[in-house]
């Protein structure tokens, strides 16, 4: 089954449950927030971008009062020069030194709310090595508009941390996020170094027939288990294909019965079939989650992923990321997370 850009994005953004940030553009920018009002906004490339080719700057924004900032910039490919000077509207604005963090360059803290005002209120933006050399420009188009919604979103605007809608309100304003949930999950057991048994083909082919899933009686299948549990095990198996997205449908097995996965958050997977399509599965038994992506196109610049860990009865959603511009943005914002705390064996 191939997504199509237009399936993928309708159903990134009919989110089923109102805790669940929706991921927007404003222009030449992308933004969302999640359910603990932390957000991002990041300038996205022009429309008719190469790869390899330019930055893009990025803005974390923590909720509440003391929510922490960050402004970085993200390189597309990497270069040699240690620092890049950030110009507006032909002004020097900041430098940025390369990072070990999650931008590859990054902007003092100290400087960071200044910076984005300018960002906000400027026009045009270019970058330059250490040499002095262009490395091209950034747009500002839609900059202002992307934090206005964060300071919305945040009870920011119009105060003295805020950056686009600046006014005289103390901090002490601000209310403080809503709380991350915690989801109580099970850890994955080890079982005496046992090894989930597949299902034998006979079965694994039933229920891929059973659930209508693509091919016919000849073609061959994927079927894969996991260690869940001490009591159960997860059945992946292979049900459709496109040409950068593949589907699996999933199962648990208790007592040698198998029976249908549940979730609680279900979303670009089908939700009317009773076994949703999983979307380039992955079950990581270092952290115990199942992870989902669907990619808009195969170089991976937009979609929506999901993780998932499993709390003995069903899977339960700790994080999903949206990009729903493929506009070489190769980090996706963040609209939901929630905390794991572990059973006690």
């Amino acid at each position: 089954m191939a997504f199509g850009l237009f399936t993928l994005f309708a159903a990134a953004l009919a989110s089923p449950d109102p805790a669940i940030g929706q991921q927007r553009n404003f222009g030449d920018w992308a933004v969302g927030c999640d359910n603990g009002w932390a957000c991002e906004a990041i300038s996205l490339a022009s429309e008719d971008w190469s790869i390899g080719d330019g930055f893009s700057l990025t803005v974390r924004q923590g909720g509440g009062p003391n929510g922490d900032n960050r402004v970085g910039l993200r390189a597309f490919e990497d270069i040699e020069t240690n620092r890049i000077a950030l110009h507006i509207d032909g002004e020097p604005a900041a430098v940025a030194e390369r990072s070990d963090g999650d931008e590859l360059f990054h902007f003092e803290p100290g400087i960071v709310r200044n910076l984005l005002y300018r960002i906000a209120q400027g026009r045009t933006a270019e970058l330059y090595d250490e040499a002095g050399g262009s490395l091209g420009r950034i747009s500002l188009s839609g900059s202002r508009a992307a934090l206005l919604y964060i300071e919305d979103r945040q009870g920011r605007a119009g105060t003295v941390s805020a950056s686009a809608a600046v006014g005289d309100e103390p901090v002490s304003t601000i209310p403080d996020p809503p709380a991350i949930p915690t989801i109580t999950a099970m850890p994955v057991a080890a079982r005496f170094g046992e090894i989930a048994a597949p299902l034998s083909d006979a079965d694994a082919r039933a229920l891929h027939t059973a659930h209508e899933c693509d091919g016919g009686p000849d073609e061959p299948i994927r079927s894969d288990a996991f260690i869940l549990s001490d009591a159960a095990d997860l059945i992946l198996i292979s049900c459709s294909r496109g040409a950068y997205n593949f589907s699996d449908i999933a199962f648990v097995r208790r007592d040698g019965e198998v029976q249908p996965a549940r979730f609680d958050h279900v979303f670009a997977w089908g939700d009317a079939r009773d076994v949703p399509f999983l979307v380039n599965s992955h079950w990581n038994p270092q952290d115990g989650t199942l992870g989902t992506y669907a990619k808009g196109r195969g170089i991976g610049d937009c979609g929506t992923a999901e993780r998932f860990v499993w709390d003995g009865a069903m899977f339960r959603l700790i994080e999903r990321r949206e990009m729903n511009s493929c506009r070489g943005s190769a980090h996706w914002i963040t609209v939901y997370r929630a905390n794991v705390r572990w059973m006690t064996p």
